[in-house]
């Protein structure tokens, strides 16, 4: 019986039964459950109301979906969890000063009635062009009939064009 699983007690060998192996059995067992029985009563008395509350408290905080607070729960030692309580209580009141200093500048109705119009007189930019031309002027008079264009234009741009 080698390929039995774990947990399974092994079948005795004689068909005999030992009545006196079975009653020795049966205490051991009975001793195991009332041992058994006695700590889980331990347990119960000493779950107090405050280390119910305490636990329900830290299960809380560990599945929380705040900030700050699951790590003040899972905290390994209470100096972290003072770490984190301080920077919770930090962020906390930052947070009700900027809402509530926002909240009064918002009912307040504050109205503009004074406008700065600067119409001063401003100096002129200093102004670049950038030739980006892709034609040069050296090329078109190459070609002849470009260059009757160009005649002709820079005539009628100066109106001596007849």
């Amino acid at each position: 019986m080698a390929g039995q699983a774990d947990g399974i007690r092994k079948r005795k060998d004689s068909l005999s039964y030992d009545s006196d192996d079975s009653t020795k059995k049966e205490k051991e067992m009975n001793h195991i459950v009332d041992d058994l029985e006695k700590e889980a009563a331990d347990e119960k008395k000493e779950e107090t109301k405050w280390r119910r509350m305490r636990g329900a408290i830290r299960d809380w905080g560990e599945s929380s979906s705040c900030h700050g607070i699951p790590h003040m729960a899972q905290a390994s030692t209470f100096c972290a969890a003072i770490v984190w309580s301080i920077i919770l209580a930090f962020c906390a009141v930052g947070f009700v000063y900027f809402f509530t200093d926002t909240l009064s500048q918002y009912l307040r109705f504050d109205k503009i009635v004074q406008l700065n119009l600067g119409l001063e007189a401003e100096n002129f930019p200093s102004v670049t062009f950038c030739n980006i031309n892709p034609y040069k002027k050296s090329k078109i008079q190459m070609v002849p009939a470009l260059q009757a264009l160009m005649t002709v234009y820079e005539e009628s741009s100066k109106g001596t064009l007849t």
